[in-house]
């Protein structure tokens, strides 16, 4: 009998390959031309890539009941989203990097325009998926929209937290690190652990209450994964990633305003906060053991 780590492990990589053959297709299916749809491959379906905020999509909706069938373009929609942001993130004119996940970045293996193009398709793509998922779990025209508006919002969130943090860089860095970190991940991760309880059928009267729980779950697991990402940075990351009040340069961090100690005790305390959240589906029976293995495995922490 596989113990639950194993068991873990082989549901993430089925998952993971599932989204990346979603997405695969639906590049493929897009009509575009070819080497656009090279780059849009590139961005998004390589196969390295960790897929945690889909993952987490996956996990709650077989953990809370939403239908089989509409979890995989949710997945998917919150990937497309993602990878979209690590694209238009990565350009010359945000943080200018020279690689993602140890391959070159998009605009570093195709050309600028194409990292542009490649990133407003993904952004369709996400919004287009989405609304797949509402229509094949068959909620109200009603929730769909709150569903469709909870994504703009995130997009919108995302811009923000860019601007924001952009501002380091130029010298202007004066918003909060951990406001920052919030909207640039934490939001992210809350669509998708709100996404599938949206999808819930209108029968499911504590599919409200689930929303509520699930939104903070995912902002604090989404905070918590920044921070780890900034621990884990490269030393050039790191004296890039370098700001205090004293010297307004470089992007602004809970790492590097902190220091590293009181960074790894903000991530336990983000892992408390997200599974206390998890309260409600407990009291209505979920079990939520897998969930939190989840988080704590997208965290390093398991």
């Amino acid at each position: 009998m596989k113990d639950s780590s194993c068991a873990d492990q082989e549901r993430y990589q089925n998952w993971r390959a599932e989204v990346r053959r979603f997405l695969g297709e639906a590049i493929a299916q897009s009509g575009l031309p070819d080497p656009l749809k090279d780059a849009i491959r590139y961005g998004s379906t390589e196969p390295n890539a960790s897929r945690w905020r889909a993952l987490i999509v996956m996990e709650i909706g077989h953990a809370i009941g939403t239908k089989e069938e509409a979890l995989l373009p949710a997945a998917a929609a919150v990937e497309a989203l993602h990878c979209a942001t690590l694209s238009i993130d990565d350009l010359p004119s945000m943080d200018d990097a020279a690689k993602r996940r140890g391959v070159p970045a998009m605009h570093r293996r195709f050309n600028e325009a194409m990292a542009i193009q490649a990133s407003l398709w993904l952004l369709g793509a996400s919004r287009t998926l989405m609304g797949n998922a509402a229509k094949v779990a068959g909620v109200t025209t009603h929730t769909a929209a709150g569903l469709g508006m909870l994504q703009q919002r995130t997009e919108n969130e995302l811009q923000l937290g860019q601007f924001l943090d952009m501002m380091g860089p130029l010298g202007k860095a004066e918003d909060d690190a951990e406001h920052i970190a919030r909207l640039k991940c934490g939001r992210m991760f809350a669509l998708a652990a709100q996404a599938p309880a949206w999808l819930l059928p209108s029968s499911a009267g504590n599919a409200t209450e689930f929303i509520a729980a699930l939104d903070t779950f995912g902002e604090e697991i989404g905070l918590a994964y920044q921070i780890r990402d900034d621990l884990e940075d490269t030393e050039e990351d790191n004296a890039a990633a370098t700001w205090s009040a004293a010297n307004e340069s470089g992007r602004p961090t809970l790492v590097a305003k902190n220091g590293r100690t009181e960074a790894e005790q903000r991530i336990s305390k983000c892992i408390d906060r997200a599974l206390a959240n998890l309260d409600p589906l407990s009291a209505a029976g979920i079990d939520c053991a897998p969930l939190a293995r989840t988080a704590r495995h997208a965290l390093g922490a398991a």
